[in-house]
């Protein structure tokens, strides 16, 4: 078992990598009542093209495929589903299928131990009929038709068709209605058999762990939880730990299309507009130090204490809040600026020009400092969130970075680096989406 102490936010990680591959963290945090454990594996909607396990060649698999195992994996061979067995233990669970990833997951103040055996065995043991795989493509059908009624789901798909060509982030995670109704249920097992192999996986459990197993002296309570762990997975037969094989179609920074729109049952228009950010190779924690970065950079642009934010109300542009977002997933990425807006066209002419205009950052030494505090502010207080380490902590060391050395690394930024972003902020970078009211003529005859 390996130490790793972080004494600039007082955190401590306890990590081992059972023979299995599977890499087990345990993150105490004395005092809370609520135990948070999450077992993900590094898959998700971006992996369509893969060698499956045992096999020579590339395969192409269905769209939204990685949300269709997600789905199933609930059901187990007698007939019972594991939500309800979480229930039963007085445990709520879940689970989340994003573009690099797949996380199943409970939280409880009880009952733990319990609900750490049924984590790795339900999703260890896949089961899959024909029948059970014809009655999810109708689930899922239903919730795909669903999203296309959303407009702020119209929205994001609409920016990521824009910008990206082949890149998968063009495609919505839990794939089309075409494409699901293509999975079988010996696709879903080639799928299982390579990527849920526990060296492609991580179990991270997050809380107290004197509570967990009832025990006073916290080592012997954290050597318990991995002994826990180890008794699980040495009754459990793998095959051999083999490199998965994956395809992915990477891009530069030119965007697809520069500017799109459609109509739909809105009283107001929605408006985005999309930054893409190039594939690049990433050092360790380099990719989540350029989300932080490019994190207080939109806050200096776009933030509720920004100049920009207040001239936006003045003139009207926005109706109320701006939300803006970045993305990097390791590979490639984004970063997006979107707002409700009674004046799209002069909305997205405006947020266009700012994005250019950092091209040349002038931010002052003090600008800097104060929203990197904010920064670190958030990002220190959420901290106290069992959830959102457990899931950052994931989401960073898939992309490798370590996520409790965020505050050590943003503390030692300066405006030099922030400078640095200026390449990224390009007209051939730049696209924009629209989703104007059906009903609404004047706002087309504004622009």
């Amino acid at each position: 078992m390996k130490v790793k102490q972080y004494p600039l936010i007082n955190e401590t990680k306890y990590s081992e990598k059972l023979d299995n591959g599977l890499q087990v963290i345990v993150i105490p945090k004395l005092g809370f009542n609520k135990t948070f454990a999450v077992f993900a594996t590094h898959y998700g909607a971006l992996m369509n093209k893969f060698i499956p396990y045992g096999e020579k060649e590339y395969v192409e698999f269905p769209l939204g495929i990685a949300h269709f195992l997600e789905h199933k994996m609930f059901d187990l061979p007698d007939g019972s589903d594991a939500t309800e067995l979480f229930a039963e233990l007085g445990l709520d669970s879940n689970a989340a299928t994003s573009y690099n990833m797949t996380c199943y997951l409970f939280s409880g103040s009880k009952n733990i131990i319990e609900g750490i055996n049924l984590l790795l065995d339900f999703v260890q043991t896949p089961y899959f009929t024909d029948e059970s795989v014809k009655k999810e493509q109708g689930i899922i059908e239903q919730e795909l038709k669903m999203y296309l009624d959303y407009p702020s789901d119209n929205l994001q798909l609409g920016l990521m068709e824009n910008m990206f060509k082949y890149y998968p982030l063009r495609y919505d995670i839990g794939g089309t209605v075409e494409s699901i109704k293509q999975i079988t249920k010996e696709d879903l097992l080639r799928c299982y058999n390579t990527f849920y192999h526990p060296s492609n996986m991580f179990l991270v459990i997050v809380g107290d762990p004197k509570k967990i197993m009832d025990i006073d002296d916290e080592k012997k309570a954290i050597e318990g939880i991995f002994s826990v762990v180890r008794k699980n997975q040495a009754k459990k037969k793998f095959p051999k730990i083999l490199d998965i094989k994956k395809n992915l179609l990477v891009e530069d920074e030119n965007v697809y299309a520069k500017t799109n729109s459609k109509k739909m049952d809105v009283n107001i228009a929605k408006a985005a507009v999309g930054v893409k950010l190039p594939y690049e190779r990433y050092a360790r924690n380099e990719a989540m130090l350029l989300q932080l970065k490019l994190r207080i950079l939109l806050d200096a642009t776009f933030g509720f204490a920004s100049k920009n934010y207040q001239e936006m109300l003045d003139l009207e542009l926005i109706t109320g809040n701006l939300y803006y977002d970045v993305y990097v997933d390791g590979i490639c990425g984004y970063i997006k600026v979107n707002a409700n807006t009674n004046k799209p066209k002069e909305f997205i002419r405006y947020v266009r020009n700012k994005l250019l205009e950092l091209s040349t950052i002038n931010m002052t030494e003090e600008e800097f400092k104060r929203y990197k505090r904010a920064v670190l502010g958030n990002f220190l207080k959420s901290l106290n969130s069992l959830d959102f380490i457990a899931y950052s902590y994931l989401d960073y060391i898939i992309k490798d970075s370590d996520v409790f050395e965020a505050v050590e690394l943003v503390e030692k930024l300066t405006l030099k680096d922030i400078k640095k972003l200026e390449k990224y902020f390009k007209e051939n970078a730049l696209t924009d989406f629209t989703i104007y009211p059906k009903d609404e003529l004047n706002i087309l005859e504004n622009i």
